[in-house]
């Protein structure tokens, strides 16, 4: 039982947030693409800043096409990029590219970027080689043209996207024999042995994209420990011809590569990996492959006996792996090294602030976590600040801003709210709007702010299930409390509390809660509502679900969820009222196990016991230390009886009779008790005017209504 549970766990602790020990050290970008210089003046910048793997120099490109091949390349149009500590952040991944056109084709002259450098950055940024790229069909049997060419240790690319056909990642060790990188999202093209190279390597949740027939995806020649690790990735066909017909890889000599977890949309050749290239490889090994609905691979045909072509070695793999198998295979084992690297402590973002307009400035929360801020004016870069405001002077009336806050390394996170600018010369009023439990309102404003004399509008809408009961809230003496949708004319401050109870339904969807770091998706069939939540890796992840008690007591909660991934998956889970906001104000939580389903599609059930208040709350669940969590569907309340059994109640019709009625209480519509009696009536003497929730029940049967004290 949620509030009974032998040992209190802080949320905090629970759901694994991250906080600082201390703070980051406040720091603009160092030089901003466009605005400080070119690409060519970035790249001397950083070569001379003396920086530090931990205060990288940072070069920031806004969303723009930057042809580096023209200005940076050598004859062959290949820049080579030599500043350790540095990062390279774009604004978005898809709109920032950079990318050449090389002439002649070769694997170590060809990239569109070449990094010699170690503690190298990247994030939110493609890079891309044109010369064969989109025309696969026709550059013959060789098309080696890299997108990128690494030769360091400790090299980071969070949702990077790389695009070309052959070789378009080739990696490299450095002097030191070393040559550690880790993938966290994006995307990589390509035709033939489009991942190629040495050292150890981890790609977590990395999309690739063959295209072309008869390709492979990786020619690695690892002599390192743990070689090419994916985990979580996705595995997709530009043309659906080209299904089954590529290899997972081949041996350039003594191959180290794992596939883990792989979502196969598009499926190799059923013996999954080329028989020989240069030499017989170590380790060629496959755990978990799904395909593109959850359902397990058929691996019976994997091949197993390889040779090399011109080494005349031999081995036998086993290369359908099990779970003892894959075990060892975790980031941690493959990257750490003699010195602990943990590059996840470099690619955790900084929450998206909220941001306001006061005068002519747009002010901020200040967060620990930010090295600096950077404000987009109409979607387009404006300026980097240290200090959690922006002045407006300059920007017209109208604009819209978002913020964005950069981590340690540069890259930034998730985009503010965003903020229309008002006229700074001008009245105006806050508005606040309480919490919308069990549905959400809509208005007419872009803000928190209304001028004087403009109509605001606010409408309640009420989630599937549930309906609207009222508005409260210090403004709500100049509208009919009880319509939906209503107008005030500015002249003050506004606040306006809408209420919404769920009439006749104890089953809550999932998807029409406060979702963090989680998404709702549509994706894998048999889920009821709208959608699901698809819970996340990393970062706390989490989702309030609004629901709604008819009474107070003991609740039977079932959860129905999938868990495909082949193993137990755990959430925090806390009742309303012991985790409010979804953190702040912790008093307990508890720590469930969702079994592993069938697949992704089959749906199952988990119950635990809550005591709920009356009215309604959030239901939260939340991810554990990082940990991946289920598909979340929907949660059901069931009363539990003084026997011990459950029923599921909803609230008795108005027509329904009360003989006797023995009690009736009265509750403002947020919530609150403000009066109780035994009998048929309860008074409502200098009570504050406003709308009130009026219930009365005997014990078996619960009647409610809203009223308005004058």
């Amino acid at each position: 039982m949620l509030n009974s549970i032998a040992s209190k766990i802080c949320l905090l602790a629970t759901f694994g947030l991250a906080i600082s020990a201390s703070a980051v050290e406040k720091k603009k970008i160092d030089f901003v693409v466009g605005v400080d210089g070119d690409f060519k003046a970035a790249m001397s910048k950083a070569a001379s800043s003396g920086a530090s793997e931990s205060n990288h120099f940072v070069i920031f490109f806004p969303d723009g096409e930057y042809n580096i091949g023209s200005l940076t390349g050598d004859s062959n149009q290949m820049t080579t990029f030599t500043a350790s500590n540095t990062s390279l952040v774009g604004q978005s991944a898809d709109k920032t590219v950079l990318y050449n056109k090389s002439i002649n084709e070769g694997i170590s002259v060809t990239a569109t970027l070449k990094v010699s450098a170690n503690s190298v950055y990247m994030q939110d940024i493609t890079l891309y080689n044109k010369a064969n790229y989109g025309n696969e069909a026709n550059c013959g049997s060789a098309c080696r043209h890299d997108a990128l060419m690494t030769v360091g240790d400790k090299l980071v690319y969070k949702n990077v996207k790389l695009l070309s056909t052959q070789d378009t990642y080739y990696t490299k060790l450095n002097n030191n024999k070393k040559g550690r990188s880790y993938w966290e999202n994006g995307q990589i093209e390509g035709t033939v042995d489009f991942i190629c190279g040495d050292g150890d390597v981890f790609f977590e949740g990395t999309n690739l994209v063959m295209r072309r027939s008869g390709g492979y995806i990786t020619a690695s020649q690892n002599n390192t420990d743990w070689g090419y690790v994916f985990n979580n990735t996705t595995i997709t066909v530009t043309n659906n011809s080209y299904n089954g017909t590529f290899y997972l890889g081949r041996s350039w000599g003594t191959a180290r590569t794992v596939f883990l977890n792989t979502k196969m949309i598009a499926q190799p050749t059923a013996e999954g990996w080329q028989k020989n290239m240069n030499s017989a490889p170590k380790v060629f090994g496959e755990y978990n492959s799904k395909d593109g609905n959850g359902n397990p691979v058929n691996t019976s045909k994997r091949r197993t006996y390889f040779d090399g072509s011109k080494d005349g070695s031999t081995a036998t793999l086993k290369t359908v792996w099990d779970a003892n198998d894959a075990a060892k295979y975790t980031l941690s084992n493959v990257l750490k090294g003699s010195d602990n690297w943990d590059p996840t402590k470099l690619t955790a973002q900084v929450s998206a602030p909220k941001i306001a307009q006061e005068g002519a400035e747009i002010v901020w929360a200040d967060d620990n976590n930010a090295r600096a801020w950077v404000v987009f004016v109409n979607g387009k870069y404006k300026a980097n600040v240290v200090a959690p405001s922006f002045s407006l002077e300059g920007v017209a009336t109208g604009s819209k801003i978002t913020v964005r806050a950069a981590n340690s390394m540069g890259g930034l996170g998730a985009y503010s709210n965003e903020v229309t600018t008002l006229d700074a010369n001008a009245t105006y009023y806050k508005v606040t709007l309480g919490d919308a439990i069990g549905g959400k309102v809509t208005t007419n404003l872009s803000g928190d702010k209304v001028a004087e004399g403009k109509t605001a509008t606010f409408t309640a809408v009420p989630n599937a299930g549930w309906e609207f009961a009222g508005w409260s809230g210090k403004s709500a003496s100049q509208i009919d409390a009880s319509k939906a949708a209503v107008e005030i004319v500015a002249a003050g401050d506004i606040e306006l509390i809408p209420s919404f109870i769920a009439k006749g339904t104890t089953v809550f969807q999932a998807e029409d809660g406060i979702i963090t770091n989680a998404a709702a998706e549509s994706n894998n069939a048999g889920f009821n509502g709208s959608a699901f939540v698809n819970f996340a890796a990393g970062d706390l992840s989490m989702i309030q679900v609004p629901v709604y008690a008819e009474v107070a007591g003991e609740y039977e909660v079932v959860v129905r969820y999938a868990n495909g991934s082949g193993n137990a998956r755990s959430l925090a889970a806390a009742a309303p009222g012991v985790c409010t906001a979804g953190i702040d104000g912790c008093k307990s939580a508890e720590s469930l196990s969702f079994a592993a389903t069938t697949n992704w599609t089959t749906w199952e059930t988990l119950s635990f016991k809550a005591k709920l208040a009356e009215g309604a709350g959030y239901m939260t669940f939340a991810t554990i230390g990082g940990n991946d969590g289920p598909n979340l569907d929907q949660v059901e309340l069931k009363l539990v009886k003084a026997d011990g059994t459950t029923v599921i109640r909803g609230l008795a019709t108005p027509s329904q009779s009360l003989t006797p009625t023995t009690r009736v209480r009265l509750f403002t519509l947020t919530g609150q008790l403000v009066r109780e009696s035994v009998g048929p009536s309860v008074s409502t003497e200098n009570l504050a005017p406003g709308m009130y929730l009026l219930q009365r029940g005997d014990g078996s049967l619960l009647r409610q209504q809203i009223i308005r004290v004058k």
